[in-house]
């Protein structure tokens, strides 16, 4: 990436098959003295530059880009050129999988890449909904005895009041099936269990819609499992923790990314 001589306008160039300095060149020139966040990305295909997560720039050319075998050195700036006038930080490079998922309109994205469960992790908070929809995506690589935590929203505790599970996420034990429960009046462990037992070593989006009097649980898009009983669910008046695993219970042993959490009209 460069600067135009005596612009802001950013320059950039990627290497792909048949074309070692393509590339996208954004029409906006950058704004001075104040911060952009500026991201590139290589993927199904094409290169889409973005500023403040505006797209700005698309090349279709990226169906073959290169991929070395060596790692690949970072400079900021390099030694050929002398460094535009700008500060940069927060610099992050990451390994996109297969397929990139975005959270809809309106819901907070809470993690993106997929990373192994770990007890205790905690995410941060949302702002409870009557109705909301949580989804991700999980990779299992297999089973484990008891209960195995993959995901906790609560306001406080694991179990035994209203809000404790907002939802939360289990593996059955020994199983990849998962045990789903959400807190609603009159049943604070109530929820609803999908009979397929997800797929190992590949990637399943999960969906958990609490809307509409019912609970519906989707794979891939799929209905799985359905519930009623959600005339009344619970809506706590304080934020709702988040947890990817929760410290209760042992994670399950499985990969998730791509966490959202959608509050529903």
């Amino acid at each position: 990436v460069w600067f135009f001589s005596r612009t802001t306008r950013l320059h950039i160039r990627a290497s792909r098959r048949g074309g070692h300095n393509d590339g996208c060149d954004p029409r906006q020139h950058l704004p001075r003295h104040r911060t952009t966040k500026v991201t590139i990305r290589v993927a199904h295909g094409r290169m889409d530059v973005f500023f403040n997560r505006r797209l700005v720039c698309r090349n279709n050319n990226y169906r073959h880009p290169t991929v070395p075998r060596r790692p690949v050195k970072v400079y900021v700036a390099d030694p050929w050129h002398h460094p535009a006038s700008a500060r940069v930080g927060q610099v992050v490079y990451k390994r996109l999988g297969r397929s990139v998922v975005r959270a809809r309109r309106g819901a907070r994205l809470l993690t993106r890449s997929m990373t192994k469960l770990r007890r205790n992790k905690y995410l941060g908070t949302v702002r409870p909904s009557k109705s909301y929809q949580v989804s991700f995506n999980i990779k299992p690589w297999g089973t484990a005895y008891n209960w195995r935590n993959v995901l906790h929203f609560t306001t406080g505790g694991n179990y035994g009041r209203y809000g404790w599970r907002m939802p939360a996420v289990w593996f059955f034990s020994r199983t990849t099936r998962l045990h789903i429960r959400a807190s609603r009046r009159g049943g604070h462990n109530d929820g609803c269990d999908p009979r397929q037992h997800l797929p190992r070593h590949r990637n399943t989006r999960v969906t958990i819609r609490v809307a509409h009097g019912r609970m519906d649980v989707f794979y891939n898009r799929r209905l799985v499992c359905r519930s009623n009983n959600y005339r009344h669910p619970t809506v706590p008046r304080k934020r709702v923790k988040v947890y990817v695993a929760d410290p209760w219970h042992h994670p399950a042993p499985a990969r998730v990314g791509w966490v959202s959490y959608r509050r529903l009209r």
